[in-house]
Protein backbone atom coordinates (compact mmCIF):
# COMPACT_ATOMS: atom_id res chain seq x y z
CA UNK A 1 0.00 0.00 0.00
CA UNK A 2 0.92 3.51 -0.71
CA UNK A 3 -1.47 6.51 -0.41
CA UNK A 4 -3.52 5.91 2.34
CA UNK A 5 -5.94 8.66 3.25
CA UNK A 6 -6.32 11.84 1.32
CA UNK A 7 -7.40 15.09 3.79
CA UNK A 8 -9.02 18.80 3.02
CA UNK A 9 -6.49 20.34 5.65
CA UNK A 10 -8.06 23.86 4.72
CA UNK A 11 -10.64 25.45 2.75
CA UNK A 12 -10.08 27.93 -0.14
CA UNK A 13 -13.29 30.44 -0.79
CA UNK A 14 -12.81 31.51 -4.24
CA UNK A 15 -15.56 32.40 -7.19
CA UNK A 16 -12.82 30.48 -9.58
CA UNK A 17 -12.55 27.19 -11.12
CA UNK A 18 -12.36 24.65 -9.42
CA UNK A 19 -13.44 25.56 -5.93
CA UNK A 20 -16.99 26.22 -8.19
CA UNK A 21 -17.56 22.77 -8.71
CA UNK A 22 -19.85 20.94 -5.58
CA UNK A 23 -17.45 18.20 -5.38
CA UNK A 24 -14.52 20.28 -4.86
CA UNK A 25 -16.65 22.49 -2.27
CA UNK A 26 -17.43 19.58 -0.07
CA UNK A 27 -14.22 17.26 -0.81
CA UNK A 28 -13.64 16.90 3.00
CA UNK A 29 -11.82 13.30 2.66
CA UNK A 30 -10.99 10.16 1.02
CA UNK A 31 -9.52 7.12 2.37
CA UNK A 32 -7.98 4.66 0.12
CA UNK A 33 -8.48 1.20 1.86
CA UNK A 34 -8.75 -0.96 -1.11
CA UNK A 35 -5.53 -1.26 -3.63
CA UNK A 36 -8.33 -0.05 -6.23
CA UNK A 37 -10.86 2.70 -5.31
CA UNK A 38 -13.27 3.75 -7.90
CA UNK A 39 -15.30 6.90 -8.56
CA UNK A 40 -18.06 7.04 -10.81
CA UNK A 41 -20.65 10.04 -11.65
CA UNK A 42 -22.46 11.82 -14.47
CA UNK A 43 -20.75 14.15 -17.06
CA UNK A 44 -20.00 17.51 -15.01
CA UNK A 45 -19.90 16.22 -11.68
CA UNK A 46 -16.48 16.84 -11.28
CA UNK A 47 -14.22 13.70 -11.07
CA UNK A 48 -12.02 14.69 -13.16
CA UNK A 49 -11.16 17.43 -11.52
CA UNK A 50 -10.84 15.49 -7.98
CA UNK A 51 -8.31 13.29 -9.36
CA UNK A 52 -6.34 16.07 -11.02
CA UNK A 53 -6.13 18.14 -8.02
CA UNK A 54 -4.92 14.35 -6.14
CA UNK A 55 -2.81 14.31 -8.73
CA UNK A 56 -0.82 17.44 -8.56
CA UNK A 57 -1.15 16.65 -4.50
CA UNK A 58 0.65 13.17 -5.10
CA UNK A 59 3.37 14.77 -7.18
CA UNK A 60 2.28 12.27 -9.99
CA UNK A 61 3.92 12.37 -13.32
CA UNK A 62 1.90 12.63 -16.77
CA UNK A 63 2.08 9.38 -19.05
CA UNK A 64 4.73 11.09 -21.06
CA UNK A 65 7.02 11.87 -18.41
CA UNK A 66 6.36 15.35 -17.54
CA UNK A 67 5.45 16.58 -14.27
CA UNK A 68 2.08 18.09 -14.44
CA UNK A 69 3.13 21.74 -13.52
CA UNK A 70 4.37 22.54 -17.41
CA UNK A 71 0.80 21.68 -18.23
CA UNK A 72 -0.46 25.01 -17.76
CA UNK A 73 -3.98 23.62 -18.17
CA UNK A 74 -3.39 21.32 -15.00
CA UNK A 75 -3.18 24.84 -13.12
CA UNK A 76 -6.32 24.52 -11.18
CA UNK A 77 -5.55 21.17 -10.04
CA UNK A 78 -2.79 22.92 -8.01
CA UNK A 79 -4.75 25.56 -6.40
CA UNK A 80 -6.85 22.74 -5.09
CA UNK A 81 -3.91 20.57 -4.20
CA UNK A 82 -2.58 23.39 -1.89
CA UNK A 83 -5.69 22.74 0.05
CA UNK A 84 -4.96 18.77 0.08
CA UNK A 85 -3.23 16.90 2.79
CA UNK A 86 -1.73 13.57 1.72
CA UNK A 87 -1.03 10.34 4.62
CA UNK A 88 0.98 7.60 2.78
CA UNK A 89 2.45 4.78 4.16
CA UNK A 90 4.99 4.88 2.01
CA UNK A 91 6.03 7.35 -0.74
CA UNK A 92 6.42 6.33 -3.87
CA UNK A 93 7.84 7.74 -7.00
CA UNK A 94 6.40 4.98 -9.15
CA UNK A 95 3.20 5.88 -11.25
CA UNK A 96 1.39 8.18 -13.09
CA UNK A 97 -1.52 10.14 -13.90
CA UNK A 98 -3.36 9.12 -17.06
CA UNK A 99 -6.05 11.28 -19.34
CA UNK A 100 -6.88 9.74 -22.04
CA UNK A 101 -7.50 13.16 -23.99
CA UNK A 102 -3.24 13.02 -23.29
CA UNK A 103 -2.76 9.85 -24.96
CA UNK A 104 -2.89 10.65 -28.90
CA UNK A 105 -0.53 13.78 -28.14
CA UNK A 106 2.19 11.05 -26.53
CA UNK A 107 1.67 8.58 -29.27
CA UNK A 108 2.54 10.94 -32.05
CA UNK A 109 5.37 11.96 -29.82
CA UNK A 110 6.83 9.34 -29.20
CA UNK A 111 6.59 8.34 -33.58
CA UNK A 112 8.76 11.50 -33.84
CA UNK A 113 11.29 10.99 -31.14
CA UNK A 114 11.58 7.19 -32.55
CA UNK A 115 11.94 8.16 -36.03
CA UNK A 116 14.16 11.06 -35.19
CA UNK A 117 16.74 8.81 -33.32
CA UNK A 118 16.31 6.00 -36.35
CA UNK A 119 17.01 8.62 -38.55
CA UNK A 120 20.24 10.44 -37.17
CA UNK A 121 21.64 6.79 -36.04
CA UNK A 122 21.54 5.98 -39.94
CA UNK A 123 23.36 9.48 -40.75
CA UNK A 124 26.19 8.84 -38.11
CA UNK A 125 26.50 5.01 -39.28
CA UNK A 126 27.20 6.09 -42.94
CA UNK A 127 28.93 9.05 -41.91
CA UNK A 128 31.50 6.68 -39.54
CA UNK A 129 30.14 3.27 -39.31
CA UNK A 130 32.64 3.01 -36.09
CA UNK A 131 31.46 5.96 -34.15
CA UNK A 132 30.68 6.09 -30.51
CA UNK A 133 28.36 9.29 -31.75
CA UNK A 134 25.48 6.44 -32.82
CA UNK A 135 25.19 5.10 -29.01
CA UNK A 136 22.69 7.26 -27.31
CA UNK A 137 20.60 7.25 -30.63
CA UNK A 138 20.37 3.65 -31.21
CA UNK A 139 19.86 3.53 -27.31
CA UNK A 140 16.80 5.22 -27.31
CA UNK A 141 15.51 4.01 -31.02
CA UNK A 142 15.75 0.36 -29.22
CA UNK A 143 14.23 1.14 -26.24
CA UNK A 144 10.99 2.26 -28.07
CA UNK A 145 10.90 -0.92 -29.90
CA UNK A 146 11.26 -2.80 -26.80
CA UNK A 147 8.70 -1.14 -25.25
CA UNK A 148 5.89 -0.94 -27.68
CA UNK A 149 7.17 -2.72 -30.87
CA UNK A 150 6.86 -0.81 -34.33
CA UNK A 151 4.59 1.76 -32.37
CA UNK A 152 1.47 2.81 -30.72
CA UNK A 153 0.46 5.00 -33.72
CA UNK A 154 0.98 1.28 -35.90
CA UNK A 155 -2.06 -0.10 -33.81
CA UNK A 156 -5.81 0.57 -33.10
CA UNK A 157 -6.76 3.02 -30.70
CA UNK A 158 -8.23 0.29 -28.22
CA UNK A 159 -4.96 -2.02 -28.88
CA UNK A 160 -2.39 0.94 -28.46
CA UNK A 161 -4.07 2.07 -25.40
CA UNK A 162 -3.82 -1.55 -23.78
CA UNK A 163 0.22 -1.49 -25.21
CA UNK A 164 0.87 1.50 -23.22
CA UNK A 165 -0.37 0.32 -19.80
CA UNK A 166 1.29 -2.97 -20.44
CA UNK A 167 4.47 -1.89 -20.76
CA UNK A 168 4.23 1.19 -18.34
CA UNK A 169 2.47 -0.26 -15.06
CA UNK A 170 5.36 -1.13 -12.16
CA UNK A 171 5.26 -2.65 -8.89
CA UNK A 172 4.44 -0.44 -5.84
CA UNK A 173 3.42 2.08 -8.14
CA UNK A 174 0.40 4.72 -7.50
CA UNK A 175 -1.72 5.15 -10.71
CA UNK A 176 -4.11 7.43 -11.11
CA UNK A 177 -6.66 6.44 -14.23
CA UNK A 178 -9.24 9.09 -16.11
CA UNK A 179 -11.60 6.72 -17.49
CA UNK A 180 -9.38 4.26 -19.27
CA UNK A 181 -11.95 2.56 -20.47
CA UNK A 182 -12.60 4.93 -23.21
CA UNK A 183 -11.43 3.21 -26.13
CA UNK A 184 -11.69 -0.34 -24.97
CA UNK A 185 -13.64 -3.20 -26.03
CA UNK A 186 -15.90 -4.95 -23.63
CA UNK A 187 -13.16 -7.72 -23.77
CA UNK A 188 -10.21 -5.40 -23.67
CA UNK A 189 -12.06 -3.98 -20.20
CA UNK A 190 -11.67 -7.33 -18.67
CA UNK A 191 -7.95 -7.90 -19.81
CA UNK A 192 -6.78 -4.07 -18.41
CA UNK A 193 -8.89 -4.94 -15.13
CA UNK A 194 -6.39 -8.45 -14.98
CA UNK A 195 -3.77 -6.22 -15.65
CA UNK A 196 -4.49 -4.31 -12.79
CA UNK A 197 -5.02 -7.41 -10.70
CA UNK A 198 -1.76 -8.64 -11.45
CA UNK A 199 -0.18 -5.06 -10.38
CA UNK A 200 -2.09 -4.97 -7.24
CA UNK A 201 -0.48 -8.36 -6.29
CA UNK A 202 2.75 -6.70 -6.23
CA UNK A 203 2.17 -3.59 -4.74
CA UNK A 204 0.46 -1.25 -7.02
CA UNK A 205 -2.71 0.80 -5.68
CA UNK A 206 -5.32 2.12 -8.33
CA UNK A 207 -7.51 5.48 -7.99
CA UNK A 208 -9.77 5.25 -11.17
CA UNK A 209 -12.96 7.74 -12.39
CA UNK A 210 -14.99 5.54 -15.11
CA UNK A 211 -18.71 4.87 -16.59
CA UNK A 212 -18.11 1.16 -17.23
CA UNK A 213 -19.96 -1.23 -14.85
CA UNK A 214 -17.25 -3.32 -16.28
CA UNK A 215 -14.76 -1.56 -14.13
CA UNK A 216 -16.98 -1.01 -11.11
CA UNK A 217 -17.61 -5.01 -10.81
CA UNK A 218 -13.54 -5.24 -9.89
CA UNK A 219 -13.61 -7.61 -6.59
CA UNK A 220 -13.43 -5.85 -3.51
CA UNK A 221 -12.91 -2.13 -4.81
CA UNK A 222 -13.95 1.14 -2.95
CA UNK A 223 -16.89 1.96 -4.98
CA UNK A 224 -17.71 5.97 -4.75
CA UNK A 225 -20.36 7.59 -6.40
CA UNK A 226 -20.69 11.77 -6.89
CA UNK A 227 -24.80 12.37 -5.77
CA UNK A 228 -25.39 15.61 -5.82
CA UNK A 229 -21.95 17.35 -5.40
CA UNK A 230 -20.88 14.66 -2.38
CA UNK A 231 -18.57 11.52 -2.76
CA UNK A 232 -20.87 8.93 -1.53
CA UNK A 233 -19.48 5.61 -0.51
CA UNK A 234 -22.02 2.73 -2.68
CA UNK A 235 -22.17 -1.10 -3.16
CA UNK A 236 -21.87 -2.33 -6.67
CA UNK A 237 -25.60 -3.04 -6.87
CA UNK A 238 -26.27 0.22 -5.91
CA UNK A 239 -24.02 2.09 -8.44
CA UNK A 240 -26.41 4.26 -10.95
CA UNK A 241 -24.60 3.02 -13.88
CA UNK A 242 -25.02 -0.58 -12.86
CA UNK A 243 -28.51 0.06 -12.60
CA UNK A 244 -29.09 2.19 -15.74
CA UNK A 245 -27.19 -0.63 -18.17
CA UNK A 246 -28.58 -3.60 -16.31
CA UNK A 247 -32.29 -2.14 -16.86
CA UNK A 248 -31.53 -0.85 -20.31
CA UNK A 249 -30.12 -4.22 -20.99
CA UNK A 250 -33.23 -6.32 -19.80
CA UNK A 251 -35.28 -3.99 -22.08
CA UNK A 252 -34.11 -1.84 -24.52
CA UNK A 253 -37.26 -0.85 -26.37
CA UNK A 254 -38.97 0.37 -23.16
CA UNK A 255 -35.68 3.19 -23.45
CA UNK A 256 -35.00 3.26 -27.00
CA UNK A 257 -39.37 3.88 -27.76
CA UNK A 258 -39.06 7.45 -26.11
CA UNK A 259 -36.34 8.68 -28.15
CA UNK A 260 -37.74 7.73 -31.48
CA UNK A 261 -41.21 8.81 -30.79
Amino acid sequence: MSLRKIIRKQETVDDRYPFTLDIIRNFDSLSLESPVTIIAGDNGSGKTTLLEGIAAAAGSILISGEHMERDHSLSPAFDFANDLKLIWDEKTNNGFFFRASDFITYTRSLAIIREEARAKAEEIKRRDPYSLEILPYARTYHELRNLYGDGLEKRSHGESFFDLFQARFRPGGFYILDEPEAPLSPQNQLSLLAMIHDMTKEGAKFLISTHSPIFMAYPDADLYEIQDGELVRSTFEEMTHVQLTRDFLNAPDRYLRHLFE
